[in-house]
């Protein structure tokens, strides 16, 4: 099995979440005026945008699930360190 992939905690931040579906939308909107144009190979570019972008949002999502998850087993230590 591979190892998880190595993410900066940046990854799951809700900005590159909001990035990630904003560029979906944008290049799911150009594939769709590029295949009515007929423009075969700038709609495959889109189509490859797209995957990426939603890749990248899914990815962002899973790992700020994984943060969420690990906060409160972190929050178990005592608030103030033992006198």
């Amino acid at each position: 099995m591979a190892t998880a992939p190595l993410r900066p905690p940046w990854f799951g931040n809700r900005g590159v979440q909001a990035l990630a579906g904003g560029a979906l939308a944008y290049n799911l909107v150009q594939l769709v005026l590029h295949l009515v144009d007929a423009e075969w190979g700038a709609a495959f570019l889109a189509f490859a945008w797209s995957v990426l972008f939603g890749y990248a949002g899914l990815e962002s999502l899973r790992f700020r699930r994984e943060q969420d998850a690990a906060e409160p087993a972190a929050g178990d230590a005592p608030a103030e360190p033992p006198a």
